[in-house]
């Protein structure tokens, strides 16, 4: 499946690294990510004319409701959306935004909070249909490599950390 995936992409930024996380985990899955910066997309025109040229598009994504996924208000295929902190901290105090936000929701087959507190937020600032709404913790999974040893990972670590007294010269 071809997916069309905009999101903020201003280096170093939590929403780029965010973006990147979600782009390696579509392609691992063997899908194709067609990754574009929002910013980029001055009118909804600009998201047809993209379309147009990477044909065989059958999905998008975005992160936020109002930086991403107004863009993709008139596609004609399915696409979801991932919340950020701006959706439910800033942009859904502007009644503007909040309008389209909540137009973006109904619309997006699904929608995305990182934690079950930002679904609340938004449960309760937008009008929207819960069920829409899951929670995909954002972290990464880890796991020690069999040989690990806690002991000597903390006596090494301590070791960084101590403080050596220098003595001035001449002393």
């Amino acid at each position: 499946m071809r997916v069309l995936f905009l999101a903020s992409l201003c280096p170093k930024t939590g929403n780029c690294t965010t973006a990147e996380r979600i782009r390696c985990h579509i392609e691992a899955a063997g899908h194709t990510c067609i990754l574009r910066n929002s910013a980029d997309i001055k009118e909804r025109s600009d998201v047809t004319t993209l379309l147009a040229q990477e044909s065989g598009v059958e999905a998008a994504l975005a992160i936020h409701l109002y930086k991403g996924g107004r863009h993709l208000l008139d596609l004609q295929v399915p696409f979801g959306i991932v919340f950020g902190g701006t959706d439910v901290n800033e942009d859904v105090k502007d009644e503007k935004k909040r309008a389209v936000m909540e137009r973006v929701l109904k619309k997006a087959r699904f929608a995305v909070a990182f934690t079950p507190q930002m679904k609340e937020e938004a449960e309760s600032l937008l009008l929207s249909e819960s069920s829409k709404i899951r929670i995909q913790p954002q972290g990464i999974k880890t796991q020690a490599a069999s040989d690990f040893s806690w002991s000597d990972f903390l006596i090494s670590s301590a070791d960084c950390f101590q403080m050596k007294v220098l003595t001035p010269a001449g002393s």
